[in-house]
């Protein structure tokens, strides 16, 4: 029998591989972020000390930093070699150190937590630098970036041996450096390197599924480590149909509606409310499958779920304002007005004795249905203008 006649080797697209490789890296950094989520969001579940938790918070807060900074490198510089690999890999190991701190509310090691985040700040330090090197057209910029970061980086780590006050204030004058030049980049952004629109929306998208589905998985686990029965069911469908209801919120307008880039930085701050309300709003309910079906909703829990979700309408509003859909008063005024009524069934659940665990379900699963049901309504109604 003759061979078989193969096809003629094709020689590989360059462009194509960096263009695949780009998206893969991506999506492996992403995962390390979905295991330090579960972790932040088991550690919150196990804390009482409201300190604390808002230790834990600003954690979260101060490593979404990293993953921003890190998108926003990537988005400008399109960088995917093997030096910018090691450079994220050195990265996932420091996320996952410091969500390991964060097990015991953030207080038990602060000193190794600094160590920790001057490497994480070095690391944005080194890819800029990178840039510079290659001396591109944005080649002063990445510099720029790299000096800032540089020294960030630096007073993060001498902060570490320091006493407990001036510790944390060098850190914070650490976070300054970074984190005010970058507001005020965030009002002209014109005026540097050009932001990919199309990549940018892409990336929070996948992060805001992350953080969707980190939701879900939060409240399995906790069923998982009870005696499964229906109460556990239903906070569990509870968890899903909220998870989905918030997924479609999101993406039946978010991802559409375009960027107006002079509001980019105001863009950003509303996405990081938007998903510590989603994650947060899972950790309440993850409290809940303990409870008899009849039983009264404990204050502090339905407080903290009703907080933790009109946040999520709260950042979903900015977020809106942000884009270039017009007009921008129905969406503006539905999300606003789905936060007012979380609010106003959630202190119900808290001062009516007759308000139990099943009703406190089914009244907030409405509200969350309701308000995805009028997102695709209501943007039928508006249009996205090309540029401001």
């Amino acid at each position: 029998m003759p061979e078989p006649r193969h096809a003629a080797a094709r020689p590989e697209v360059a462009s194509h591989t960096l263009v695949q490789m780009g998206v893969w890296i991506e999506l492996f950094y992403d995962l390390v972020f979905v295991a330090a989520i579960l972790v932040f969001s088991s550690a919150v579940s196990h804390l009482h000390d409201g300190a604390r938790i808002g230790w834990v918070v600003i954690v979260f807060t101060a490593v979404w930093w990293i993953w921003l900074s890190t998108t926003i490198f990537t988005n400008r510089f399109r960088t995917t070699d093997l030096g910018h690999r090691l450079l994220l890999l050195l990265q996932m190991f420091c996320v996952v150190l410091i969500a390991i701190e964060a097990r015991d509310g953030v207080v038990e090691d602060e000193a190794y937590l600094a160590v920790t985040y001057g490497a994480l700040v070095g690391t944005v330090a080194a890819m800029y630098w990178r840039a510079w090197r290659h001396r591109g057209p944005d080649a002063a910029f990445a510099g720029h970036l790299a000096a800032l970061n540089g020294v960030a980086a630096a007073l993060f780590v001498i902060a570490a041996p320091l006493p407990e006050a001036p510790r944390l204030a060098v850190a914070g004058l650490g976070a300054t450096v970074v984190v005010l030049p970058a507001v005020v980049r965030s009002r002209r952004l014109s005026e540097f390197p050009a932001i990919d629109e199309a990549h940018l929306v892409e990336r929070f998208g996948a992060f805001t599924i992350i953080v969707c589905g980190e939701s879900f998985v939060k409240v399995a686990i906790a069923v998982s480590n009870s005696t499964v029965d229906g109460v556990d069911v239903v906070a569990l469908a509870f968890q899903f149909v909220l998870t989905f209801a918030l997924w479609a919120s999101y993406f039946e307008d978010i991802p559409h509606a375009g960027l107006n880039q002079r509001r980019a930085g105001a863009w950003l701050a509303f996405h990081l409310l938007a998903q510590l309300g989603i994650a947060g709003t899972a950790i309440g309910v993850s409290k809940l499958v303990s409870l008899g079906f009849f039983e009264e909703l404990p204050a502090e829990d339905i407080l903290e779920i009703m907080a933790t979700l009109a946040l999520v309408y709260v950042g979903l509003a900015g977020i809106g304002l942000c884009t270039r859909r017009r007009p921008v008063g129905p969406l503006l005024g539905l999300r606003l007005v789905t936060a007012l009524v979380v609010t106003i069934v959630g202190l119900a659940a808290w001062q009516l004795p007759w308000f139990d665990l099943l009703e406190g379900v089914a009244a907030l699963t409405v509200v969350a249905v309701a308000h995805a049901f009028l997102v695709a309504r209501l943007r039928a109604r508006t249009v996205v203008v090309a540029s401001e």
